[in-house]
């Protein structure tokens, strides 16, 4: 994320989030997207909107139709679960990745 002003204040909103998704279409182009896929815990169709501050352009080139996304609220890490292998995206403003 590029700085857009407090990045404390950022972190602590994004601290709120959660999901738990199986990717089932790719997020579109632009700042602003959503992502679409189902929960495997309860195999209820769900969204996530995202305005480009916790998962900024370069996580939607990370993930693959199919891959589990997972964020705790609480937490500023996303795990994108792969058939082999799982990734972790941290939220990163001006330069620092926060925790």
């Amino acid at each position: 994320m590029n700085s857009c002003g407090d990045c404390e204040f950022f972190a602590n909103q994004y601290r709120k989030d959660h999901f738990n998704i199986i990717l089932q279409s790719k997020p579109s182009s632009g700042r602003e997207y959503v992502i679409k896929g189902i929960n495997p815990i309860t195999k209820l169709k769900v969204e996530y909107y995202s305005k480009g501050g916790l998962l900024d352009v370069p996580f939607k080139y990370l993930v693959s139709i199919g891959d589990t996304l997972v964020k705790k609220e609480g937490e500023l890490r996303v795990f994108i679960h792969k058939r082999d292998t799982v990734l972790v995206y941290h939220f990163e403003c001006d330069g620092k990745i926060y925790d």
